[in-house]
């Protein structure tokens, strides 16, 4: 599968080194690094401007779910600025396999907090669950640093996302968006939008903060609303810049790819907590039956 689209890296092909032999990737050259490098100052930018960059990089991720594929590794290191424009580049599609293709069971590759808890437990990619890895991203854009920065990135913070923790929502974040992003990493990979979905919501936000819409008497009261939410926004920031979040990162907190393979004991923790509980609801009726039954004797 070929992407010929402004929304992602070119790659042009391979070539080998001739002194070491080792194979190298030829693509388009991203000189202002990935979108890891440039958080700390997209998130002191206007929304206006970080609507344009999340439409260009959810646009990137409409074009492949309607191809049929799945990135797969979609994560801050994985989206590129290749200029000093406000299009944003995804990149690294190594993993990118067909929506019905089959992964390796137990065998996940990626960023911890960017991998939908469906697939710690060891289910299949969908499109789904790259729309949660974008949900991360929405929340970095709020932020302004990695998530989960502050914990290790290990067994037990894959417990407690698939518990349904998530990053705790950044004040002065628009309403609107907020929803948005909690439906992008709801635990009901079901529930959770498509690119599409999330692609023409954020160009209505941009279309009427762009066109001042708050005059416009044919929109709504809720649209009228989502652009006075991202104004105060904007101003709060401006006068207030210290109200961004920082945090103290974790020595184990990992932002590239690597191997996750406690699939098999996450699943045994959370099945026995599911059968303790089960075991327990069961003791409860049992108890509530006896009662019944002995409120019936006859003296």
């Amino acid at each position: 599968m070929k992407f010929y689209h402004e929304d992602f890296i070119q790659l042009y092909g391979f070539t080998q080194d001739p002194s070491t032999l080792d194979y190298m990737i030829v693509m388009s050259y991203a000189e202002y690094g990935s979108l890891k490098k440039n958080l700390s100052k997209i998130v002191k930018d206007i929304w206006l401007k970080k609507l344009i960059y999340l439409y260009t990089i959810v646009n990137g991720l409409n074009v492949m779910h309607q191809e049929k594929m799945i990135h797969c590794d979609f994560h801050h290191g994985n989206i590129l600025k290749t200029s000093i424009g406000i299009v944003l580049s995804i990149n690294d599609l190594g993993l990118c396999k067909p929506i019905e293709s089959i992964p390796k069971k137990n065998e996940i590759y990626g960023v911890l907090p960017f991998v939908a808890p469906e697939v710690l437990r060891g289910k299949s990619y969908t499109p789904a669950s790259d729309i949660y890895s974008f949900s991360m991203i929405m929340w970095e854009f709020t932020s302004g640093i990695l998530p989960f920065n502050d914990r290790a990135h290990d067994l037990q913070l894959a417990l407690s996302i698939c518990k349904g923790e998530r990053p705790e929502i950044i004040k002065n974040t628009p309403k609107c968006y907020i929803d948005l992003m909690e439906k992008c990493w709801n635990k009901e990979p079901l529930k959770r939008p498509s690119a599409l979905d999330i692609k023409n919501t954020i160009k209505n936000w941009y279309k009427n903060i762009y066109n001042r819409n708050i005059f416009n008497e044919d929109i709504s009261k809720k649209e009228i609303d989502n652009i006075l939410e991202f104004y105060k926004a904007d101003t709060t920031l401006k006068e207030q810049p210290n109200i961004l979040h920082t945090s103290q990162s974790h020595s184990q907190a990992y932002h590239t790819s690597r191997l996750l393979d406690f699939t098999i004991k996450l699943n045994e923790i959370l099945n026995q907590k599911n059968k303790n509980k089960n075991n327990q609801t069961a003791e409860v009726s049992q108890s509530i039956g006896n009662i019944f039954n002995i409120s019936n004797i006859k003296f």
